[in-house]
């Protein structure tokens, strides 16, 4: 199906420069080739449900849309950046690529039978414009199709508290730097007995999150932005509101695992989920 993108409305038309330039595009691409998301991309695979039209909205240069495209029959790509989805064809050749913002998706209406978001939703709330979040799930609703699921799979809040942790000497040192470097709030910590340190839940996960992106052509955003965004109770209600039914909500990426990646272990306080998958579906 082909749409005429002349009928847009005229907003459309007016939108901000793209989050990421060419250098940004090719670290990512790189970070991305060397990361393990076989649990991310399998969770998104086992809840799509009955699906013949799909779309990944912030789709890159489209590692899921590889492995997705092998069982859905038609697949769309949507990035605001170009430079982003150069490489996309390479990865899944039958992708369909729009570039376009996700508040103003340039697609047809009630098509998609699945719309997927994968860490992309949190930039639009932190670097969006005010309404920006709510008019992009409302985009998303009306490109679905009536009982059309949208995956939302994120960063959630890691909440408030403090926990105990151990980490390895040259991880405490990249801990520092990380510290220094973080504008987004002061990121810090105090020292704890026999080489423990006690540091707050959010500054955890975000420096177990960010720390590849020191000294890389990434830090300088990296490091004015955060990792805890969405909130379970706050999350499911916006969604609620803009008519999209809420069907399941799964934590998972323990951060005792993350912990474990640097060397590090959990000393006191409880573990959690530091990512989410929202399942949800058009009423």
């Amino acid at each position: 199906m082909d749409y005429d993108k002349t009928k847009l409305p005229e907003t459309y038309a007016k939108s901000r420069e793209p989050l990421y330039g060419k250098a940004e595009a090719e670290c990512l691409e790189v970070r991305e080739t060397m990361r393990d998301d076989g649990t991310k991309y399998g969770l998104l695979l086992e809840h799509l449900g009955p699906c013949r039209r799909l779309v990944d909205i912030g789709a890159g240069w489209g590692q899921f849309l590889a492995l997705a495209g092998q069982r859905v029959e038609e697949v769309w790509a949507v990035d605001e950046c170009p430079d982003r989805v150069k490489d996309l064809h390479k990865a899944c050749p039958k992708a369909k690529i729009v570039i376009c913002q996700a508040d103003r998706l340039e697609l047809p209406d009630d098509y998609f039978d699945a719309v997927v978001t994968s860490q992309m939703l949190h930039e639009v709330k932190l670097f969006g414009d005010e309404g920006e979040l709510a008019q992009a799930l409302s985009e998303i609703r009306r490109v679905l199709t009536k009982g059309g699921r949208y995956l939302l799979l994120d960063h959630q809040d890691a909440g408030d508290g403090e926990v105990v942790v151990h980490l390895l000497e040259d991880q405490m040192a990249t801990l520092g730097e990380f510290e220094r470097k973080y504008r987004f709030y002061k990121a810090a910590h105090v020292a704890a007995d026999s080489g423990k340190i006690r540091i707050f839940r959010r500054c955890l996960q975000d420096f177990l999150s960010k720390d590849w992106s020191l000294n890389s052509t990434m830090e300088e955003m990296e490091m004015k932005e955060t990792h805890n965004v969405f909130e379970q109770h706050v999350t499911s209600e916006l969604v609620t509101s803009t008519g999209l039914k809420v069907r399941e909500w799964i934590g998972f990426s323990d951060i005792t695992a993350d912990l474990a990646s640097h060397g590090g272990k959990l000393i006191e306080g409880d573990p959690w989920c530091r990512k989410f998958l929202l399942v949800t579906e058009k009423r």
